[in-house]
């Protein structure tokens, strides 16, 4: 298929047991076909952990050249620096990277990540240096401001030193007053080259 633009996989399961990790081999085949992908959207998904789970995203070695990258997190609650870090690492030619901060009702339940928690290994992703030197644009969706994500994107806008846009569309139940709290930490993160945009629900395309 030499003119294919566009891949999305089944979900990733980012910390499971064997039959998980049989189950992203099979997700993770189709890209390996590939040289180049316009775009490749990659949903990251995080289950209920207990007992002997690992970290499953080592297992992914192999990406082909991506000129978008669209990251479909599924955190319930859950540090996701970890697995978006091993994602980004093997994807140091992106030009533009759009995650998408999905939180799902039936995630409630466990929402609170407990001390000690599995998701927060492997943590060298919050010391160890990545350059991303083609990212040109970031467009940052339903974002609500949670101490993980902004961790994650505090990080990006270190390891992006040729960032030019960003588009952050601020998830539909947050308040107007916690919206403005967050525009100005993540203008605190910036630099003055980079031109942000910020929205409240809706779309934000780039003009």
């Amino acid at each position: 298929m030499p003119h294919l633009q566009q891949l999305i996989t089944r979900p990733l399961i980012v910390y499971g047991g064997d039959m998980f990790s049989a189950r992203n081999r099979h997700s993770l085949m189709l890209p390996h076909h590939f040289h180049h992908i316009s775009k490749l959207i990659l949903i990251l998904l995080y289950l209920p952990v207990c007992g002997d789970k690992r970290f499953l995203m080592e297992e992914m070695t192999k990406l082909p050249n991506i000129t978008t990258l669209g990251l479909v997190v599924l955190a319930c609650g859950h540090s996701f620096g970890a697995g978006s870090f091993h994602v980004l690492r093997m994807s140091s030619g992106i030009r533009e990277l759009t995650p998408q901060l999905v939180t799902r009702s039936d995630c409630k339940a466990f929402a609170v990540c407990q001390s000690g928690c599995i998701c927060a290994e492997p943590s060298n992703w919050e010391t160890e240096d990545l350059v991303l030197p083609c990212l040109k644009e970031l467009a940052i969706n339903d974002l609500r401001g949670t101490e993980h994500e902004l961790a994650l994107v505090k990080r990006l806008f270190k390891w992006a030193a040729m960032l030019e846009r960003v588009a952050v569309i601020f998830e539909d139940s947050i308040a107007e007053s916690n919206c403005e709290e967050l525009r100005r930490l993540l203008l605190s993160f910036s630099r003055p080259a980079i031109c942000m945009k910020f929205s409240h629900g809706g779309c934000l395309p780039f003009d």
